[in-house]
Formats: structure tokens, C-alpha cells, sequence
């Protein structure tokens, strides 16, 4: 079935469920997803106002994660991977463009912290496919 099907079925209800921290893919791997969002969202709050490039790529990295928390791709399809990419690579990408530096902290935790979710993710849920 394709993500845009899968998408389409899915009612509001089942939006709020999927987003809770007891729903797909697990408990570990939720925490990892949270934790990104909220540093994109404070990353995102802290660049200037003059700046809209870097508020834009973290409002990608905070889409992803919630694309990834919907589980709208399953855990081996080259989307998942994509948004994994997304949260590992912008943050730092945005660390180091930025112009605010008081912001370049959150973005480079939270490059890390997307890049040992990305690789454990990968180890865990996408080596045997």
C-alpha cells in the first residue's frame, strides 16, 4: 500500500494516538523522536528573525520527526530513511551556518542526538531487511 493510501485512512483520533509516547515504533526509539522535535523547535525559536533559512530547515527537521512518529512509511522503506537523514544531517548543517550563536548549541545536540538515532535505527530495525 503507498504512504499517500496509508495516509489518506488515517482519522484524527489515530493522529493523537500514533503521536503519544506508547505507539510505533517503541518506547526507545520515541524518546529519540521527541527529544529531536523539541530541540528543532528551540533551534528553530532561537535564529533571528532575519534569518529564514535556517528557521526553515529546522521546521524540516521537526516535520520529519513527526512524519517519522506517524510511522506514515514503514521502518524499512527508503522514506523512514530520508527523514532519518533529515534529522541527523540539518541540525548540524544548520549549526554551522547560522548566524545566531546562542542557537548553534541545540543544533549540534541535536545532530548528535539525530545521528545516534539514525545509526542505531539503522542497526537495530533496518540491517536485516
Amino acid at each position: 500500500m503507498s504512504p499517500i493510501l496509508l495516509f489518506q485512512q488515517l482519522e484524527p483520533n489515530e493522529i493523537l494516538d500514533r503521536l503519544g509516547p506508547n505507539s510505533d515504533p517503541g518506547l526507545p526509539w520515541t524518546i529519540f523522536i521527541y527529544i529531536i522535535f523539541f530541540l528543532a523547535v528551540i533551534t528553530m525559536f532561537m535564529q533571528s528573525s532575519k534569518t529564514t533559512t535556517p528557521q526553515l530547515m529546522m521546521a524540516g527537521v521537526a516535520g520529519a520527526s513527526v512524519i517519522d512518529k506517524l510511522a506514515v512509511f514503514p521502518a524499512t522503506d527508503l522514506g523512514t530513511f530520508l527523514a532519518h537523514s533529515v534529522m541527523f544531517t540539518i541540525p548540524i548543517l544548520t549549526a554551522g551556518m547560522t548566524k545566531a550563536p546562542k542557537s548553534r548549541g541545540p543544533a549540534i545536540i541535536g545532530g548528535v542526538i539525530g545521528g545516534v538515532y539514525f545509526f542505531a535505527f539503522w542497526f537495530f530495525m533496518q540491517r536485516g531487511a
